[in-house]
């Protein structure tokens, strides 16, 4: 029996290789030199441990980037894509962040599918508030309980409503950045609801003085970092409050001085100042 075994190892030692069983890292670094249209549709379907080397190269450090979608502009391309991402999803379950595309619409069950197959997940940028659709994200949130940080563009049909939503399954979040028109209600929601955030980022968005007061009025008492920079502030009127040079002292200054009382605030990155070079061209940032 022994002769047996040492026969059958020997043999083993002997024969040759398989593509297969080569080193997962050195197969991950091979396929990086691979043209993207080879890294989609072709080392993936050779073999489980090609598609395992494959994701690796494709999602790197766990980040689930779904915006590679928007670069296929062939029908057939997508379908190829969204089969490789559902292989992806039911081999893997380890993953760190999502990235939604910006063109391409995954649907209500498309987007409920990826989120099944991401409880883990601590991050989720959307980068379009019309590719999921609100009610598909609201429904997600409910497999994302461990989300840190939550990134998305808000109107104001939508904002208050996945404010809400966040606040009440999301517990563990940490950064919030919002992009679009968001005002009191919003904010008040997301100081009440976040009493633990510690960043806090409305860049490129338009919002309103009162808003603006609610950020400072020091509720949020671990906040660390906040984030205006090249936002619009509006008056109760609507009017950018940078057409009054007497009133925007009066804003800027009020910020600074009620920023200054909060201890934990490490950083303000802001721009009301009449003429910024970067909001010069953009009077009504939207994100």
């Amino acid at each position: 029996m022994k002769k047996q075994r040492q026969k059958q190892k020997q043999k083993q030692k002997q024969s040759p290789s398989l593509w297969q069983d080569l080193n997962p890292f050195l197969l991950s670094k091979i396929f990086s030199f691979l043209d993207f249209n080879d890294q989609l549709f072709g080392a993936p379907f050779v073999c489980r441990s090609w598609l395992s080397s494959t994701v690796d190269t494709l999602f790197k450090n766990s980040s689930l980037d779904l915006r590679l979608i928007d670069t296929l502009e062939e029908e057939n391309q997508r379908l190829r894509f969204t089969h490789l991402l559902k292989l992806a999803l039911n081999q893997y379950h380890g993953w760190v962040s999502i990235y939604f595309p910006t063109k391409h619409l995954f649907g209500y069950f498309g987007t409920l599918y990826i989120a099944e197959r991401t409880p883990s997940v601590s991050s989720v940028v959307l980068s379009s508030s019309g590719v999921c659709g609100d009610f598909a994200i609201f429904i997600s949130l409910l497999y994302w309980k461990n989300l840190k940080v939550f990134r998305a563009p808000v109107g104001p049909e939508n904002g208050f409503h996945l404010i809400s939503q966040l606040a009440d399954r999301c517990k563990k979040l940490k950064e919030i950045r919002l992009q679009g028109t968001i005002m009191e209600k919003e904010v008040s929601s997301i100081v009440e609801g976040f009493p633990g955030l510690q960043i806090l980022d409305f860049s490129e968005s338009t919002l309103s003085s009162n808003a603006l007061d609610i950020v400072f009025d020091g509720r949020l008492k671990f906040v660390k970092e906040i984030n205006i920079l090249h936002s619009k502030v509006i008056d109760d009127e609507g009017k950018d409050i940078r057409e009054d040079y007497w009133r925007l002292n009066e804003v800027r200054n009020r910020m600074l001085e009620k920023a200054a009382g909060i201890k934990s605030l490490k950083k303000l990155s802001h721009c009301l100042v009449k003429n910024c070079p970067d909001c010069k061209d953009s009077p009504n940032p939207e994100g």
